[in-house]
């Protein structure tokens, strides 16, 4: 299985919730167009799994991607902005900023499915 790699986002402040650079603001910065809530199709093609909730009058997104994906689209999460990665506990749970993302799981073995 290749490398899975968590990180979550979240649309409210760019630099705080979501690094203020590209492609993170192409992603994030339009709430009339966010592009792994709006593009499925892009999601689809980029064997990328979101899960996503609505927090207060924010969107934040688990986004579950292979390691080269990531180091192909946005390397810098990586290492400039790994505070926006997220690691499974010992149970295989993911815990976000804000709760714990369940079904992170399931995200993987869908991506794991779809390779």
């Amino acid at each position: 299985m290749t490398d899975v790699v968590y990180f979550e986002l979240n649309n409210w402040l760019p630099g705080i919730h979501y690094p203020y650079e590209e492609p993170y603001t192409t992603w994030l910065g339009d709430d009339e167009n966010i592009i792994f809530l709006d593009n499925e199709q892009w999601v689809t093609d980029n064997k990328l799994c979101v899960v996503f909730y609505v927090i207060d009058m924010s969107l934040n997104f688990l986004i579950t991607a292979t390691k080269s994906w990531v180091e192909q689209n946005c390397p810098t999460l990586l290492t400039k902005y790994t505070e926006f990665l997220r690691y499974p506990d010992e149970d295989g749970r993911v815990y976000g900023r804000f709760s714990i993302l369940n079904s992170c799981h399931i995200a993987k073995r869908i991506l794991e499915l779809l390779l």
